[in-house]
C-alpha cells in the first residue's frame, strides 16, 4: 500500500465521525471518499461535491426557498472544508478551496433558520471573524463562544450550533490566530486570551445578548479555552472536548497525518519547539467552573490528558470520560453535544 493509500485510509479513520456530525450524511462522505479513491483525487472530488450542492443552493434560491438553499450553500461550504482540511501537498489548491468554502459560507450566513451575522473583530494590524447566531425570541440571551481546533474554522459549526440555540444561548463561533481566515494572523498560538477578549469586546452591547459568556473548545479550542479562561474576568464557564493538556509531550506519539496537521498550523523551523509551547504546566488553571469531556478511544489526543487538565482547574470542574468516545467524541454526538449545551445552560442560569 502506498503512503498517499495510507493517508487516505488514515484520514478517513479519524474523521469520518467528524464529517458526519458537521452535517454531511456518511452515506455521502463516503460516496465522495469512494469517487476520489486515492489521496491524489481527495481534494477534486470534495470539491466536485461542493459545487454540485452550491448548484442545488442557487436553484432552490431562485424558487424562493431560502432555508434550503441556505442549507445547501453551508453543506457547500463543508464539502470544501473536508476537502482542504488535511490537504498540505498544494498549498495553493488548498487556499483556493479555503476561500471557496468561506464564500459558500458567507451565501449561506443570512438563509440559516437563525442567521449567522459576520461579525468583524478590530484585532492587532487588522480583523478576526466571527459569526453570530441568535436563538428565536427577543432575549437578552447568554452566548457561547465557540473556538475551533488546529483545523476546523467557525464554517463546520452550524450543527453544533443548534444545541445552544435550541436552549436560548447565543453563539459566537470564531477563526482565531491561525484559524480559518485567522491565518492572516499567523500560525496557532498557544495563548489566545486577547484575541478572545477582543472579541467579547466586540460583541458587547449587541442587541439581543445579556452579556453573559461561556468558552466552549475542540481539541486545540479545548486547551485554549482553558488557558485563556485563567486570564478573562467574568466568564460564566468553560468547556474543553478532547483537549490536552501538553502537546510536546504527545508529539512521538501523535499519528503521521496529525503531524502534517502540525507542521501546516504550527509553523516555523523546528515544528517540536513550537508544540512545546502548548502546554498547561506551570500555567494557572481557570477558577471559573469548568466542563472536561475526553474520548477514551482518542487516537490522538490519549485520555490521560483530560485529567492532567481538570487537575490544574482551580475552580468547580467536572470530567467525563466517555468509554467509547472518539477524538472529540464525534461517534457518540447524541451523548456529549446535548450535555454540553445543558451543563452551560446551567451555569449561565446559576
Amino acid at each position: 500500500m502506498s503512503e498517499t493509500e495510507n493517508r487516505l485510509l488514515s484520514v478517513v479513520e479519524h474523521w469520518l465521525p467528524r464529517m458526519e456530525v458537521a452535517g454531511i450524511p456518511s452515506a455521502t462522505a463516503k460516496s465522495v471518499i469512494e469517487a476520489a479513491g486515492v489521496w491524489e483525487n481527495w481534494l477534486t472530488a470534495w470539491s466536485a461535491e461542493g459545487d454540485r450542492h452550491d448548484a442545488m443552493g442557487e436553484e432552490a434560491l431562485a424558487l424562493g426557498r431560502r432555508i434550503t438553499a441556505g442549507e445547501a450553500f453551508s453543506r457547500a461550504s463543508l464539502f470544501y472544508h473536508f476537502g482542504q482540511f488535511m490537504a498540505f501537498d498544494d498549498l495553493k489548491a488548498k487556499d483556493v478551496a479555503l476561500a471557496r468554502k468561506v464564500a459558500l459560507y458567507r451565501k449561506a450566513a443570512p438563509l440559516l433558520e437563525q442567521p449567522a451575522e459576520l461579525v468583524e473583530v478590530p484585532f492587532e494590524d487588522g480583523v478576526l471573524r466571527a459569526y453570530l447566531r441568535r436563538p428565536q425570541g427577543s432575549g437578552p440571551h447568554p452566548l457561547a463562544l465557540i473556538i475551533p481546533g488546529s483545523d476546523s474554522t467557525k464554517e463546520e459549526f452550524p450543527a453544533f450550533e443548534r444545541h445552544f440555540l435550541g436552549r436560548g444561548i447565543a453563539t459566537l463561533s470564531l477563526d482565531g490566530p491561525g484559524q480559518g481566515e485567522g491565518r492572516s494572523h499567523g500560525h496557532l498560538r498557544a495563548d489566545i486570551t486577547a484575541a478572545i477578549a477582543a472579541t467579547i469586546a466586540a460583541v458587547k452591547g449587541k442587541p439581543g445578548l445579556s452579556g453573559a459568556v461561556g468558552l466552549v473548545g475542540m481539541a486545540f479550542g479545548g486547551f485554549m479555552a482553558l488557558r485563556a479562561a485563567a486570564a478573562l474576568d467574568g466568564l460564566a464557564g468553560v468547556i474543553s472536548i478532547n483537549g490536552f493538556h501538553d502537546l510536546g509531550a504527545m508529539w512521538p506519539t501523535l499519528p503521521k497525518v496529525y503531524q502534517d496537521n502540525m507542521t501546516f498550523a504550527l509553523g516555523g523551523d523546528d515544528v517540536l519547539e513550537s508544540a512545546r509551547r502548548f502546554t498547561l504546566a506551570g500555567v494557572e488553571g481557570p477558577t471559573v467552573p469548568a466542563l472536561i469531556l475526553h474520548g477514551a478511544r482518542d487516537k490522538i489526543f490519549p485520555p490521560s490528558e483530560a485529567q492532567k487538565s481538570a487537575d490544574m482547574c482551580r475552580g468547580d470542574v467536572e470530567l467525563h470520560v466517555f468509554p467509547t468516545g472518539n477524538h472529540v467524541c464525534n461517534n457518540i454526538p447524541w451523548l456529549y453535544r446535548p450535555l454540553v449545551a445543558d451543563w452551560l445552560s446551567e451555569r449561565f442560569k446559576a
